[in-house]
Parts: C-alpha cells; sequence; structure tokens
C-alpha cells in the first residue's frame, strides 16, 4: 500500500478546519481549459489546453470571509462580517494560506523571505490557492456528467438565482449590468446567500471574483501535449484571477474560462483556499 494509497483511504470527504471553513476532498479529472475562437465572449487569452488532474485535493466550500481574514491579521476591524474578504493582494492571500497551515500543522505550501515572495513547494499539502486548472474544472467540470461552458450548463441564460453578479439592482453602480435578471444584491453578498453549485461549492460563479495560484502566461502549450497538475511558473510579474464578481454584466466576464491578471486588490476580487490531500 502506498502512502498516497493509505492517505485516500483515510480521508474524510469533508471536514472543517480552524478558521471554520467546511472543505470538500475532490477526485480529480481532465479538463480542457479556455474557450474555442468561434465561442462567444471569448477572448485571446483563454487559448485551450489539455490538463490531467491526478491529485485528490480539498477546497473550501466558500470563499475566505472578512471576519476569518481579520483574525489572520489579528484585527478585529471587520466583526462578525461574513462578506467575502477583497481588496487585497496575492501575497497577502499566499501568506493567508501559509498562517492557516501553520495552525494546523501542515507544511508551508509558499515561501516567503521576509514579507516578499520567493515561490512555492508543490509537494506540501499545505493550504495554498486553487490552482488555474482546478479552478476551472470546478466550475465547468466537477459534479456534471460532462464539461459545460457556464457551471449551470451549455445554455448562456442564467438561471434564477445563479449568483451574484451585475444584475439590475446593479443598475447605475456597474457599468454593464445583465438585463431581466435579479439577484438582490447591488455589490457583495454574504459569502454562501445562494444554492451551491453542481460540485458542491457556493459563490464559485459571482460575488467576488477569486486569486487562483498561476503566474499570468499568454504561452500557449505545445500542440498536442497534454499539462499534469499544472502549477505554472515559480515567478512571474502578474498572477491569475477567475470567475464573474459582482460587477461583471457581460458574456465575455460569466463565462468560467474567462481569465484576468492583476498584481495588485481590487473590490471585486477576493479567494477561497485549496490543499492536497
Amino acid at each position: 500500500v502506498t502512502e498516497q494509497s493509505a492517505r485516500l483511504a483515510e480521508a474524510k470527504q469533508n471536514y472543517r478546519n480552524s478558521a471554520g471553513m467546511a472543505m470538500l476532498l475532490f477526485k480529480p479529472g481532465t479538463i480542457t481549459l479556455g474557450a474555442p475562437r468561434h465561442e462567444k465572449g471569448q477572448r485571446a487569452n483563454e487559448f485551450l489546453r489539455d490538463v490531467q488532474l491526478t491529485r485528490h485535493f480539498y477546497v473550501s466550500k466558500d470563499e475566505v470571509t472578512q471576519k476569518q481574514f481579520a483574525a489572520f491579521r489579528a484585527s478585529g476591524s471587520a466583526g462578525s462580517s461574513s462578506l467575502p474578504v477583497a481588496n487585497i493582494s496575492w501575497d497577502e492571500a499566499a501568506a493567508f494560506c501559509n498562517w492557516l497551515s501553520e495552525k494546523e500543522g501542515f507544511p508551508p505550501f509558499y515561501r516567503f523571505k521576509g514579507k516578499r515572495y520567493a515561490g512555492f513547494d508543490a509537494t506540501s499539502n499545505g493550504y495554498r490557492l486553487p490552482s488555474e486548472a482546478e479552478w476551472e474544472w470546478l466550475a465547468r467540470k466537477a459534479g456534471r456528467k460532462k464539461q459545460s461552458r457556464f457551471p449551470w450548463g451549455d445554455d448562456s441564460i442564467i438561471p434564477p438565482g445563479s449568483g451574484n453578479i451585475a444584475d439590475e439592482s446593479a443598475k447605475g453602480v456597474t457599468r454593464f449590468y445583465v438585463p431581466n435578471y435579479t439577484d438582490g444584491h447591488a455589490k457583495a453578498a454574504p459569502v454562501g446567500s445562494f444554492g451551491a453549485d453542481k460540485a458542491g461549492l457556493n459563490d464559485l460563479f459571482g460575488n467576488v471574483s477569486e486569486w487562483v495560484h498561476d503566474y499570468y502566461s499568454l504561452i500557449p502549450p505545445p500542440k498536442g501535449s497534454v499539462l499534469k497538475d499544472p502549477l505554472g511558473d515559480q515567478a512571474g510579474d502578474k498572477h491569475v484571477i477567475k470567475g464573474a464578481s459582482w460587477s461583471s454584466g457581460t458574456l465575455t466576464e460569466i463565462r468560467p474560462s474567462y481569465r484576468q491578471a492583476s498584481d495588485k486588490g481590487s473590490p471585486e476580487v477576493g479567494f477561497r483556499v485549496a490543499r492536497y490531500l
């Protein structure tokens, strides 16, 4: 019996961590990231990439809240807020992951020299940000019979109650909004305000967009290649942001294949945590 087989046999399907987050276990699978050129709303940076995920991993059911992040900062300024934390950098999100790992006795996934990020340890089972591949697999493939274009399926009409995006109530607050869709929140909503998706996760669609682990790259893989558990480069300039937020009001932005890049936080971007089994 290999160590990995033993871990899998003993693994809990879900647990609640020291920060109060529900963590769900996912069995790996395959996915084609991105979108074909003919897909309506597609952007050039969404090039197709075949991915094989081979490592079981946990991911938090909800986005990290202001209250949970305030505990990391040793600050009570957020009170009991269940709104998703936002306006934080990728480095701050990574530091939060290391803090959580230290609390629970896991080896840190991220390396820092002082407060400066210095790479990651891919062998660690400590807390980290989901990879871009994992995030898109969760949004388009996990818990589904086949890969879909949107979290709910292939139909571009958003089912009622799917998530918090720029809806009728955001008219005048955001540049664009989705007509005839109402979610009741002009800006961010408390985490878990909408029903879980087909993967069992809350707010993967909408509320706040999410930092993922990978550095942003515009270099497509060699044709015909299959990327195995990709985590991206050890160094770079900007990190990938995935998912729609409360300010997303266009077809381009609400598709899970949509990808952004940034080196600083914003009011529309938060994160959730993951860790390898």
